[in-house]
């Protein structure tokens, strides 16, 4: 049907066909002709309420539009492509040919409740989100000027401090100089003392001897006895070296480092926590070559365009967005990948359980990365740091454990909690594994119905088996991952929904709307959007981040 013909059947009598009519029914939203208004209104289960459909427009509109090409024609159409109210008329013209009409009223409604929507948001979720950024201002200057009022306390207590140590030393300078002043002293007056008293024993001495020689008592005169030879030996004279003080050059580097150091103001502008959707909404949806007989059960994001993809095959095919295969890697040994991942590097990784090995392909080259003995690998995950974490099961499946792996050199094993009670439940099926932000590792336990997480180290952080309030049935978690906000997503295959938790387990909501069938595989990209794997074939990409 061309655009022509269309356009005047958008405004039929819903009864009789008759073209333009000029009556509408406000209850059952449909057209009429004046000959069908009484056969409409002769249903009386329904109260009917038929009104002139301009008299309808100007109801609902409050004003007509008139059409400005074909006056005085009124608008009532909505051309989707032009975005612009038309009349009949415009609608078949060949400027709007094959374009789509909406009715104006219908139109103006989905408008409304657009700005519902948007009302709704600003209302109740963005306005508060910036209300409570507007009165954290206050606080941050208020707790910047409490703290630098304590670093000032701090800078003239330990000041202080470094004053009466230099004090002190002053002080002990002057004690030791007053202490030698005493010591040199005493010394001195010793000698002072004896030369004194040598001093009058001498003065004696010569007026004895001038006395004899004015005699000629022969007696007097040979009864003295000379004392010069004891006068001769002068008593030791003292030698000292003054004290002297030599001042250090004052260095104010080591006076500062001695001191103390102040750390630098460090602002950092960090991105507000991003608001989850009221509707998560598919983006795209991309058909696989997997299905029924050959099941999808992992997805790993190369790229915001491109997702590998593996299932019951021994082929992992990365696809594009538009649904076109744009590679497709063999396994080397011909046996079906368990789960995949990508590293940082964008190299693509894969667990093959048989051969008990992880492998990397490197430019379509796929190398061994890992042989493991008596141990199968089932999930693998690479970290932020560029280790390897593999979930991993004994030969005869009666042991499980998660192994960090630095390349090829194990770094550590998590198996037991501090009890010695296993973590995880051991069985031939796959545990999905991820990295959160802040190091943490999540397992989904399909057997066990639960997320089990640890701390990087190994420690149990909790378990989580569903919601508190129980909307649904119990938990079948497959595929996990983590965004940017260190949320943590499990595909329910079962309940097919996805859940949101935090990273401390608190559950956030599902993402139930999205006509998911078994959702396996989980994984998202850069921006946030979430590519989830159904088991019969198809990968949704989904936007839950506003």
């Amino acid at each position: 049907m061309d655009s022509r013909s269309w356009a005047q059947d958008v405004l039929r009598c819903r009864l009789c066909e008759t073209p333009a009519p000029p009556m509408y029914c406000d209850l059952c939203h449909i057209h009429l002709c004046k000959g069908c208004v009484g056969e409409h209104l002769s249903d009386q289960t329904l109260q009917h309420k038929v009104v002139r459909f301009n008299d309808y427009l100007t109801s609902k509109r409050g004003s007509t539009i008139i059409c400005p090409k074909h006056s005085p024609k009124l608008c009532e159409l909505y051309c989707e492509q032009c975005d612009n109210p038309i009349c009949v008329m415009c609608a078949s013209s060949e400027e709007h040919q094959c374009h789509k009409f909406v009715d104006l009223t219908n139109a103006l409604e989905i408008q409304k409740r657009n700005l519902q929507t948007d009302l709704h948001e600003l209302e109740n979720v963005l306005y508060p989100k910036y209300q409570e950024t507007a009165s954290s201002f206050p606080i941050k200057r208020a707790d910047f000027n409490d703290n630098s009022k304590k670093l000032t306390e701090a800078f003239d207590k330990h000041g202080n401090k470094l004053h009466m140590e230099i004090d002190t030393i002053i002080k002990n300078l002057k004690s030791d100089l007053k202490e030698m002043n005493l010591e040199y002293n005493t010394v001195l007056n010793k000698q002072e003392d004896e030369i004194t008293r040598k001093v009058s024993e001498i003065t004696q001495t010569i007026a004895d001897l001038k006395k004899l020689l004015n005699t000629n008592d022969f007696r007097q005169v040979s009864a003295y006895k000379s004392m010069n030879a004891e006068f001769r030996k002068l008593p030791p004279q003292t030698s000292v070296s003054l004290p002297s003080f030599t001042p250090q050059t004052i260095n104010r580097e080591q006076i500062h480092q001695q001191f103390g150091f102040m750390s630098e103001l460090v602002i950092k502008t960090e991105e507000p926590e991003r608001l989850l959707i009221n509707e998560p909404k598919v983006i795209s949806v991309t058909e696989t070559e997997f299905g029924e007989s050959k099941k999808l059960h992992s997805v790993a994001c190369l790229s915001q365009e491109e997702v590998w993809a593996c299932g019951q095959d021994n082929m992992i095919r990365l696809y594009n967005l538009k649904g076109e295969l744009v590679k497709a890697i063999h396994t080397k040994s011909g046996n079906n990948p368990e789960n995949i991942t990508v590293t940082r590097n964008g190299d693509l990784l894969y667990t093959d359980v048989d051969k008990r090995t992880v492998n990397i392909v490197k430019n379509s080259h796929i190398q061994k990365l890992l042989r493991l003995r008596g141990w199968r690998p089932f999930g693998v995950t690479s970290t932020s740091s560029g280790d390897l974490l593999v979930a991993m099961d004994t030969d005869d499946y009666k042991h499980s454990r998660i192994v960090r792996y630095s390349g090829s050199l194990l770094l550590n094993c998590i198996e037991v909690d501090e009890h010695g009670q296993p973590l995880f439940s051991p069985g031939r099926y796959i545990r999905y594994i991820s990295e959160n932000k802040n190091h943490d590792i999540c397992v989904s336990d399909w057997y066990a119905g639960a997320v089990v997480v640890v701390n990087q180290a190994g420690k149990h952080r909790f378990t989580y088996t569903g919601p508190p309030t129980k909307t649904k049935g119990s938990l079948y978690p497959y595929g996990i991952t983590t965004d940017s906000q260190s949320r943590i997503l499990i595909a329910d295959d079962k309940n097919n929904c996805i859940h949101i938790i935090g990273q401390d387990g608190k559950f956030l909501r599902f993402i139930d709307n999205c006509d998911l069938h078994s959702p396996w595989g989980l994984c998202v990209d850069t921006n946030d959007n979430l590519f989830v794997a159904e088991k019969e074939g198809q990968i949704k990409k989904i936007q839950y981040y506003m």
